[in-house]
């Protein structure tokens, strides 16, 4: 059962990534491509999959110098990109908010308690939208100082903690939103929170809890969820409802605090705002309409027959129908969504009529509801080659907000820093590190397969994961855009999710079973052996890896830095060359030799220098004189010198031996 399992989680994680890299919003899918990819895809998962088996945390003992360090490079980012964006990065949300809090005018369009708290509050301190960004981020900076010692107290060492936070706050995302005062932000942050204390709940079997002061950090991490986005409510329930079912020795203080918080909602919600006058109105259905008036665009783009004259009344009504053409985007319903004239109040009017039309040709057309579907939401689930568009900055014309003086001119030095950092990163290959829409949730459903084949079916232990996933749902079902921001939990969560999957979270009992599927992937993958079959099925993934970076350092060096393609190749097989021999030495060919290191890097080396010999006498042939494109004839040439590689170095270690 555990070995058809894993082998079911691979093959579908193999899937959604090998989909989330080649989908194309306007072709739909190329299933060449994607079979390609898709055993590439599935050679790394498995190879990806052993790895995180032998994994073990070092964690030691905490020193309080460390959280001067950790609170020190946090504050001193935070510092840098608040002076570069004086007073904040602005938005037509942000200017919306902004002036409810000056004029005290509020409307639950956005949420008035988001408002009310991230803006109106810090003014009390200091009049301008500087202090709203300074207060959302000492927020963020408490949490991650937090996340540091929650990292160091389960998992990591100091240095891993160090570099895991390094891998964040040098994030050009991560700079750059802290400084937007989008309700999106704090939420995500509510989340995330809520997730390491999720994390710390069940690896402690809900000891965690007996804790008063930890009861008291859990409620409040979930309001912002709550009371800072709408569609909150879905992932503040299933927080509670979590410990409700699974941990029945604190049923009584989640249903408590529940009804608490649900009572204290409705009185907030209804007497509090009648009495300072808030509109209590929200986006209601013309915010969930949006994915439908997407997918009806795809239909009448791609002409879908049986239009009814009443059908393109309606939507005329809604929007003249040339925009229905011309502002027409596979990914993005908002073009369309604003032009329409007094948008709110037609599609307010016309909700069940765009309900009908979308359900019939939906109906009429299920192959067209799929792609178009996929289109909306890949926004969320695809790993994008670009840079997400969110503009650095957006100046307002209000006079509210733009604050002159001193600060400005520091402000417009400091800037261009951060631009050339987002440019730097924009064109080079750390934005597949530090970028892309579907990222995030790539990571997550990776970590979520590690916990499913860990925990053997035992859910509770699938708790962590419902806070983030049950947002990403929601807005694939509701509100999806091409904006990062709506997905911004995605990017946040991802490292402390993977971190708890590779950990050994369950208790001794239970992990202390080796299945039969962990002792085959130990004979196949870490168990020393002299075995042919099975040093030649490592080096496959091995060889995988290396042609993976052999690959993709050719399409640098060529495509990027406009260096000759033979040239780069040469630089990108030796650095493949590299990577294949520490995983050669640690995974394959683990028999000790009677020659020194040295000598026996330099055999190697002249093993590789034969296989470049042909790699690149191969690559000249196929794309030179047959006219193949470079990265298609370095595929097939990587194939062809792969039996070479591995029949000399087998016969390398047999005689050294």
């Amino acid at each position: 059962m555990q070995n058809k399992l894993d082998l079911f989680l691979k093959l579908l994680l193999s899937f959604f990534f090998s989909l989330s890299i080649t989908w194309n919003s306007y072709s739909g899918i190329n299933y060449f491509l994607f079979a390609i990819c898709f055993i590439i895809v599935f050679i790394l998962v498995n190879f990806g999959w052993s790895i995180a088996s032998k994994i073990n945390f070092n964690k030691k003992e905490i020193k309080k110098r460390e959280y001067f360090i950790f609170g020190g490079l946090i504050l001193l980012a935070l510092s840098f990109t608040v002076i570069a964006h004086y007073p904040g990065a602005i938005s037509p949300d942000v200017i919306g908010q902004y002036n409810q809090a000056m004029n005290n005018t509020y409307n639950n369009w956005h949420p008035a308690m988001h408002t009310l708290v991230m803006y109106k509050l810090p003014q009390l301190f200091y009049k301008g939208l500087i202090s709203s960004v300074i207060w959302q981020s000492l927020i963020i900076f408490g949490i991650l100082l937090y996340f540091c010692h929650f990292l160091r107290k389960n998992f990591l060492n100091f240095r891993q903690t160090l570099a895991i936070l390094l891998l964040i706050i040098l994030n050009p995302l991560f700079l750059r939103y802290c400084v937007y005062m989008w309700k999106d932000v704090t939420f995500s942050w509510g989340i995330f929170l809520a997730t390491l204390y999720m994390i710390n709940i069940v690896i402690s079997d809900g000891e965690w809890l007996k804790n008063h002061k930890n009861k008291i950090m859990f409620i409040i991490s979930s309001l912002p969820i709550l009371f800072f986005r709408h569609n909150g409510i879905v992932t503040f329930f299933i927080l509670y409802l979590g410990i409700i079912i699974f941990y029945p020795k604190f049923r009584k203080f989640s249903l408590i605090s529940l009804g608490a918080i649900l009572i204290s909602s409705f009185i907030i919600f209804n007497p509090v705002y009648k009495y300072f006058n808030i509109d209590n109105k929200t986006g209601g259905k013309s915010e969930m309409v949006g994915l439908l008036m997407g997918q009806i665009s795809y239909y009448y783009n791609n002409d879908l027959p049986s239009f009814s004259e009443k059908e393109l009344l309606i939507l005329d009504n809604i929007t003249p129908l040339k925009n229905w053409k011309l502002e027409y985007n596979p990914r993005n319903f908002n073009n369309i969504k604003y032009t329409a004239k007094d948008y709110r109040h037609s599609v307010e009017k016309n909700f069940n009529n765009i309900l009908k039309i979308w359900f019939n040709k939906s109906i009429h057309s299920p192959a067209l509801f799929v792609k178009s579907f996929l289109n909306m939401t890949s926004p969320i689930w695809q790993i994008e080659r670009s840079y997400p568009n969110l503009p650095l900055i957006m100046y307002s014309n209000s006079g509210e907000i733009a604050e002159k003086g001193v600060m400005e001119d520091i402000s417009n030095k400091y800037l261009q820093y951060v631009i050339d950092y987002n440019n730097l990163v924009t064109n080079s290959p750390l934005r597949l590190i530090f970028n892309g829409f579907g990222d995030g949730l790539c990571i997550i459903l990776f970590a979520l397969a590690l916990v499913l084949k860990k925990a053997k079916l035992n859910f509770k232990y699938l708790l962590p994961f419902a806070l983030v996933l049950s947002n990403t749902a929601v807005i694939m079902l509701l509100i999806t855009g091409e904006e990062y921001r709506f997905v911004y939990s995605q990017a946040i969560c991802a490292l402390p999710l993977l971190i708890y999957s590779l950990s050994n979270f369950m208790p001794k009992d239970l992990s202390n079973k080796e299945s039969k599927t962990k002792k085959l992937m130990k004979k196949y993958f870490t168990d020393k052996t002299d075995n042919t079959l099975i040093q030649f099925i490592r080096y496959i993934f091995v060889g995988g890896i290396a042609a993976v970076v052999n690959i993709g350092m050719l399409y640098v060096f060529t495509d990027l830095f406009r260096i000759h393609y033979i040239i780069s190749n040469i630089l990108a097989f030796t650095l493949g060359l590299i990577v294949n021999y520490l995983l050669s030495k640690k995974f394959v060919f683990q028999e000790k030799t009677s020659i020194t290191k040295r000598k026996e890097f330099i055999i190697y080396a002249i093993i590789g220098v034969l296989g470049l010999g042909i790699d690149t006498l191969l690559i000249w042939i196929f794309t030179s004189i047959c006219s193949i494109y470079y990265l298609l004839s370095k595929i097939i040439s990587t194939l062809l010198v792969f039996i070479w590689n591995f029949g000399a170095r087998k016969i390398l270690y047999k005689v050294v031996k």
